[in-house]
């Protein structure tokens, strides 16, 4: 059985897996967004055709655009390289899911408080909310969207059941 404190870290264990899990899914998709943009640029601008359709409409003063595009697809390109944003994506897709199972096995146990399994049950799921805590480290804090995200549970966690 869980005492008053450990209920409440089961529950706080709760919000902020769920709140993780929508957050990373949410950087998930600015990764993949940044990646796909970062894909059809680099197509674009590395085109021939592009080039020559800007170098045939330019006057001579301009003629220096086409050797500009091509400086801006090796930009392009190398930015993507270093950028990683695909890995970015798969990482931040793998630790949704994970938050998101640790979320519901928090409920889980939110539903069984009173089984004499439970404290131990609660320091396993805290141990591996930390190891969590630790491979999401290489991601950027947005204080703002893991704030869109907290508000967000909280909103969906406390409203009245509708009858």
């Amino acid at each position: 059985m869980l005492t008053v404190l450990e209920q409440q870290r089961v529950w706080d264990g709760l919000l902020a897996a769920e709140t993780r899990a929508h957050y990373f899914a949410d950087l998930c998709g600015r990764y993949h967004r940044k990646q796909k943009y970062l894909t059809w640029a680099t197509l674009l601008f590395s085109s021939g055709a592009l080039g020559t359709l800007v170098r045939d409409w330019l006057p001579n003063y301009l003629s220096w655009l086409p050797a500009v595009l091509a400086l801006g697809t090796v930009a392009l390109s190398l930015w993507s390289l270093i950028a990683k944003n695909e890995k970015s994506s798969i990482d931040c897709s793998d630790l949704h899911f994970k938050q998101n199972t640790l979320a519901r096995e928090f409920e889980d146990l939110w539903d069984d408080m009173y089984s004499d399994s439970t404290p131990a049950k609660l320091r396993q799921l805290e141990s591996r909310a930390a190891e969590y805590s630790r491979t999401a480290t290489g991601f950027p804090n947005k204080a703002k969207l893991m704030l869109k995200w907290e508000n967000h549970v909280i909103q969906n966690r406390y409203r009245p059941a509708e009858t």
